[in-house]
């Protein structure tokens, strides 16, 4: 049996996030699936092999659970005791887009302090960035996927490089 996820977070800066548009595990909801458990085999059937074997799929019938709670509690406390915090995310990620990420940085309800604006390595517009205070930080990476580094090196150089050196992006 799913949650109903449809429970609304009102944040300072007067956002309405609903928690299910935040990807797992940021929407901190537990998550319980008791389904069948796994019952698929390979069968060596005349039916499977001419295609008229009744399939389904395995997926529908697994049994999991995990949930890592919400992070929410760790990054004010860390960010409220002076710790600088980068999120980032590559506007081309399919696993956790950007936009659930920026949704999960806004429900810190932290006031913007560095509105969106560009930023660039190699002399061109590497992704997008906005600032907000307690030193937090998120930025988007221009055309990569979710393991950053690995799609957009350079791009990923660039942004570590001034984030360890304290210098804007």
């Amino acid at each position: 049996m799913k949650p109903d996820l449809r429970v609304t977070m009102k944040v300072d800066a007067g956002y309405e996030i609903l928690e299910e548009t935040l990807p797992q595990p940021f929407n901190c909801a537990e998550q319980h699936m008791h389904q069948d458990t796994i019952k698929c085999s390979l069968s060596s059937s005349p039916e499977a092999l001419t295609g008229d074997f009744p399939w389904e799929l395995c997926t529908s019938r697994i049994e999991f659970y995990h949930d890592s709670g919400c992070m929410i509690k760790y990054h004010k406390n860390l960010t409220a005791k002076g710790y600088r915090a980068l999120i980032y995310s590559g506007d081309h990620d399919m696993c956790v887009p950007f936009t659930g990420s920026e949704a999960w940085t806004r429900s810190l309800g932290y006031k913007i302090v560095d509105e969106w604006r560009p930023w660039t390595s190699n002399g061109q517009v590497a992704g997008y960035t906005q600032g907000y205070e307690n030193n937090l930080t998120f930025l988007t990476v221009k055309g990569s996927g979710h393991t950053v580094p690995e799609y957009k090196p350079r791009e990923a150089f660039d942004l570590f490089s001034r984030f360890l050196a304290g210098k804007p992006q």
